[in-house]
């Protein structure tokens, strides 16, 4: 993982993380419909998305999280870290906007009908999207994708960690957890760990012929009609929106970033990447902290949804306030994993190492 891949794997996920913000603040009852050729782009993203990250925890693993509970540790963190405080804001949120225009909370808006406290429980645990369930923690929609990225954390884990009889049980045990949307979606995300094993297969000359091949059929994919080429009939049994377009879409992703990997790729000069790192830094956040804002000041924000004046204030209020937030719980997540860690070693009967005990954690 060079420097230079790894800005650009920075800005492919936060261009991922606006693009999925852009795609919810085109929904005609926030913007009157601004960006609604964008729309159905979300979700192109969060495919990205988990290409992205089986990608980079193919390589954590090999670089820096070589053991299971360093590796469970990190994820717990990463996930609770942004996940607590996103459920706090949500139902903070969501009971002022609900309380001026009930209207805008309800089903037809692609929103969970599950039991608020049921919602947040079985989000609290993963378990949204099991099966046939359809359950969000509120009105935070963003929030299904996790449902998926936590049970292919798990499905690593035991595939890299684990041997013989113990591997073989939680393999089991987690693909029955998760239900068959959730496993549909895994070879998308595998498609990232291949990329990592294979970024150094292809000749360096390749890289960026790669990259091209990527985006071209990246274009032409959508020249044709990207996810509206595979339609299928809604099913509870199928992720929202699935279709071959998604494998496809994933292997795109896949080539780029082996190309990436190989190509000689131009870096910014020092002020700009730390730019790009910072805003890097906050697509966690973003993803999940940007609806229930987003749906908050389009409820509050005064004037027709079309106006001038309410698109410009929403959209420049909910990105503002998810980026600030995004950054305050991204310093967490080191704290977060220290804390994991000392209750571990205390649970474990372990002493903690020299320079957590001078600190007294």
């Amino acid at each position: 993982m060079t420097n230079a891949l790894s800005l650009y794997l920075d800005v492919l996920r936060f261009g991922a993380a606006f693009t999925v913000f852009v795609s919810h603040y085109a929904v005609g009852r926030i913007s009157g419909g601004l960006f609604s050729q964008l729309a159905d782009y979300g979700r192109t993203a969060v495919l990205v998305f988990f290409v992205l990250s089986g990608f980079v925890i193919a390589w954590v693993t090999e670089s820096r999280e070589r053991s299971l509970d360093d590796y469970t540790l990190s994820r717990v963190a990463r996930l609770y870290s942004v996940m607590i405080p996103a459920f706090i804001m949500t139902a903070a949120l969501d009971g002022v906007a609900r309380a001026v225009d009930p209207r805008l909370y309800g089903p037809e808006w692609g929103h969970s009908t599950a039991h608020p406290v049921l919602g947040y429980a079985l989000s609290a645990v993963f378990l949204g999207e099991s099966w046939t369930l359809a359950a969000l923690p509120g009105f935070n929609l963003p929030f299904w994708s996790l449902n998926y990225e936590a049970w292919y954390y798990v499905l690593f884990a035991a595939g890299t960690f684990l041997q013989g009889r113990p591997q073989i049980v939680t393999l089991v045990f987690a693909a029955l957890l998760a239900g068959p949307k959730i496993l549909l979606l895994f070879p998308i995300w595998l498609m990232g760990v291949a990329a990592w094993r294979w970024r150094n297969t292809p000749p360096r000359r390749f890289g960026a012929p790669l990259v091209v091949a990527g985006l071209t059929g990246f274009i032409a994919l959508e020249t044709l009609g990207g996810q509206h080429l595979f339609w299928h009939p809604k099913t509870p049994w199928l992720p929202p929106g699935y279709s071959g377009y998604d494998y496809i879409l994933g292997a795109l992703v896949a080539l780029l970033i082996i190309g990436l990997a190989n190509a000689n790729l131009p870096v910014p000069r020092a002020s700009v990447e730390r730019i790009l790192r910072w805003l890097a830094g906050t697509s966690f956040g973003l993803y999940l902290l940007h609806y229930p804002l987003l749906n908050f000041f389009g409820t509050l924000v005064p004037g027709p949804a079309d106006g001038t004046a309410h698109r410009v204030l929403v959209f420049g209020l909910a990105l503002s306030g998810a980026l600030a937030l995004a950054r305050l719980t991204e310093r967490r997540k080191g704290a977060a994993k220290r804390t994991l860690r000392s209750a571990l070693d205390v649970v474990l009967g372990k002493r903690p190492p020299p320079a957590l005990e001078h600190q007294g954690l």
